[in-house]
């Protein structure tokens, strides 16, 4: 028995990094215990990718388990019996006899319509709550005979209390291992969401160091024109602007440290003029406290930046037209190719006799062309239109 222990605690073990193998190990307790069915779940409120890994069964159907989340998951008459009586918070064996009388058991529903026709009727259940970061899953692990066979011997007791701890601590370190891998997915859209943005967003650190900056920020960056980095800090050509959004920063930095309960001021905003002579860049710094960062935690490359990142500043250029706008008003409004270029023209600030000479077209067919917009788009007036587009702006754009 002793080495068939020690192998079944390797088995354990490598359920940390193979999931699937815990019907493995359910498969080899049922073997050493005369068990005929074994269920590893979770009786926690939620049921989501983290408690999914706690779940595993042997010789239980499809039918059989669906049938029992469905219908009897809250009619489990040993898991209320345990659970009225405090049990599931603590690691403890207890075999079915102990909860429930097998008079009343034989009497319920349970019974008659799922445990009897599956072949189960006698349960040696160990609960594995470690009161701490198994006790929001109650992890339990059950093993069943028919209910014409003796109850569960001590031995069986005694070789999954010898197993408790095994079981916990590889459990436990699937649940860390699989919120890590979460966290970073979670982190990995969040990046590529910012990254698709055509605002451009810059994260800083505890230093006002820039940690992170998606694609529209570096060509904003790139272009000199009013914005640079120096030694990773970002910074306007300015000198007033300078030091204005120089102040803003460090105050945005040092109260993104706090909660934010704790924060005052919130947003700063700031406007960056540009040497080109183009409409001035529009600046907002907000601070983040250590959850509002969270999914942020690897835009910048590193896998802790989360517990560094305490501002993020949003960069809107008003000049900026995407390459895609034509194709997407009229995806979105039903515009034509000229009237979508019309509404380019009025972006970048011309006005409707300057389109019309532009375009060698009288200015009543651009007023025409203009009133067509409106009428497409739900708008009355040039300054609602512009409004439109430029949230339309704001959609994220391809790859």
């Amino acid at each position: 028995m002793t080495d068939d222990a020690d192998s079944l605690i390797e088995d354990i073990y490598d359920t940390v990094t193979f999931p699937e193998r815990w019907e493995g190990v359910l498969e080899r307790l049922c073997t050493l215990t005369e068990a005929t069915h074994g269920f590893l779940f979770t009786t926690g409120p939620q049921h989501d990718s983290r408690t999914a890994a706690l779940w595993a069964r042997h010789n239980i159907t499809d039918r059989q388990l669906a049938d029992y989340t469905s219908h009897f998951r809250y009619r489990d008459l040993w898991t209320n019996a345990a659970a009225a009586r405090g049990l599931l918070n603590r690691c403890d064996v207890h075999r079915g006899e102990e909860l429930v009388p097998d008079t009343v058991l034989r009497r319920s529903a349970f019974f008659n319509e799922l445990l009897r026709d599956s072949g189960m009727g006698r349960l040696c259940a160990l609960a594995l709550s470690d009161g701490g970061e198994l006790a929001p899953v109650q992890p339990v692990l059950s093993l069943y005979r028919p209910a014409d066979t003796s109850p569960f011997p001590d031995e069986t007791v005694r070789l999954l209390q010898g197993c408790a701890p095994h079981l916990q601590r590889a459990m436990r370190l699937r649940v860390r291992l699989l919120a890590r891998q979460n966290d970073r997915e979670e982190a990995w859209w969040s990046g590529r969401a910012i990254d698709r943005l055509p605002m451009g967003v810059a994260l800083l650190d505890t230093a006002g160091l820039i940690v992170g900056l998606n694609r529209a920020g570096q060509s904003m960056i790139d272009a000199r024109d009013g914005l640079r980095l120096f030694h990773g800090r970002l910074q306007a050509e300015q000198g007033a602007e300078a030091r204005r959004l120089a102040h803003m920063l460090e105050a945005a930095v040092s109260a993104g440290g706090r909660g934010a309960s704790e924060r005052r001021g919130e947003a700063a905003d700031l406007r960056i003029s540009r040497p080109s002579g183009q409409a001035s860049y529009l600046l907002t710094v907000l601070p983040l406290s250590p959850e509002a960062a969270g999914p942020f935690s690897d835009v910048g490359g590193g896998g802790d930046d989360g517990a560094r990142i305490r501002a993020a500043v949003y960069i809107v250029d008003p000049a900026a037209v995407a390459p895609g706008l034509g194709s997407r008003l009229g995806t979105l409004f039903g515009l034509t190719p000229v009237e979508a270029g019309l509404v380019a023209d009025l972006l970048a600030d011309l006005t409707p006799a300057e389109i019309g000479e532009r375009r060698g077209v009288a200015i009543s067919t651009v007023r025409s062309q203009l009133r067509s917009i409106f009428a497409k788009t739900g708008t009355t007036r040039q300054n609602e239109l512009m409004n439109l587009v430029n949230r339309c702006l704001m959609l994220p754009e391809g790859p």
